[in-house]
């Protein structure tokens, strides 16, 4: 593994311990997820750890993301609240798990 490799795998184990500790939601994990694993060699197109990252992006991709939200109306962003919520409560039932494996797998003696 290469030095570059090295660097994006401690990045994915902290981006997911972060997510797990409540500190970052799926919902704005899930593109930070993705944008490493295109850093990452070996990882399969359809990986089911990754690929519970693309589900919530999908699922989401109408909401705006917080560096967007100073573009919105802010009537509008008020009315969002509710599904800001319920995408953080959905994603969490099954997003958890992947964070946690993303963690076992990427994780290095070193960290």
């Amino acid at each position: 593994m290469n030095e570059r490799e090295a660097v994006e795998r401690k990045r994915l184990v902290s981006l997911a311990q972060t997510i797990l500790d409540g500190n970052l939601s799926f919902f704005e994990g899930a593109p930070r997820v993705l944008a490493i694993k295109r850093q990452l060699s070996g990882i399969a197109e359809r990986d089911p750890d990754f690929d519970v990252f693309v589900a919530i992006q999908s699922e989401t991709d109408h909401l705006p993301l917080e560096a967007q939200r100073p573009l919105w109306d802010p009537s509008a962003l008020t009315a969002l609240e509710s599904e800001f919520k319920r995408t953080g409560e959905w994603a969490k039932v099954f997003a958890s798990m992947a964070c946690r494996n993303l963690i076992a797998r990427f994780s290095t003696n070193e960290q």
